[in-house]
């Protein structure tokens, strides 16, 4: 089986930024509580976020992006993995959909 980095579509710029999630939902179960997520690393093809819950793989996920400006986007994609860490929380893998690509660079750009 590949590594995560392995892989990956696009090379990943380390984050720290706090995202809002709009919905997770899959054919098991759905959630619209409002929760954060933390991002740890993006590129214009993924995201790796760390939760406080666990989600399922192939769940649909949407997330907000807080701009420096107080515009929020919404980004989309799929959870492609889910891994728990020692502090009681889940570090996520999701693949952003094609829609999300110009909004997520957007936001890396403004990041760096």
């Amino acid at each position: 089986m590949a590594s995560q980095e392995d892989r990956r579509n696009a090379p990943r710029s380390p984050i720290q930024d706090t995202l809002f999630i709009e919905s997770v939902s899959s054919s098991q179960i759905s959630m619209v509580e409002p929760a954060r997520a933390n991002a740890i690393n993006a590129s214009s093809t993924g995201l790796q976020v760390e939760l406080d819950f666990a989600v399922l793989e192939d769940a649909e996920i949407a997330l907000w992006i807080n701009g420096d400006s107080g515009e929020r986007t919404l980004i989309s994609g799929i959870v492609r993995w889910i891994q728990s860490t020692e502090r009681e929380s889940y570090l996520v893998g999701i693949e952003l959909d094609d829609a999300s690509g110009p909004a997520i660079a957007s936001w890396l750009e403004g990041i760096h």
